[in-house]
């Protein structure tokens, strides 16, 4: 599911991971340039993929969708550090 997700015209990244103290948990972090992209994506395959390990789960699962409407950097962190710091 990983590689043609990696491909796909929008995915910025894919990666699965597993928690090493409990191994039966599982992460999947996607990261598209947008929404639509992100939905295109979504086929009949992948839901399938997904709903089959949910139904193997032994524990209800969490699902999660989240939207980062802004993304900032390095400059953010200056900015607070000077305030925390009380530099202006």
């Amino acid at each position: 599911m990983l590689g043609p997700t990696r491909v796909a015209p929008g995915c910025l990244d894919a990666r699965l991971y597993s928690d090493i103290d409990r191994r039966k948990t599982l992460l999947l972090v996607e990261d598209w340039d947008s929404r639509e992209q992100f939905e295109c994506n979504l086929d009949a395959a992948k839901l399938n993929a997904i709903v089959a390990a949910i139904e193997l789960s032994s524990e209800a699962p969490v699902v999660r969708i989240d939207t980062v409407e802004r993304r900032e950097g390095m400059d953010v962190l200056a900015l607070c550090q000077g305030i925390t710091l009380g530099i202006q």
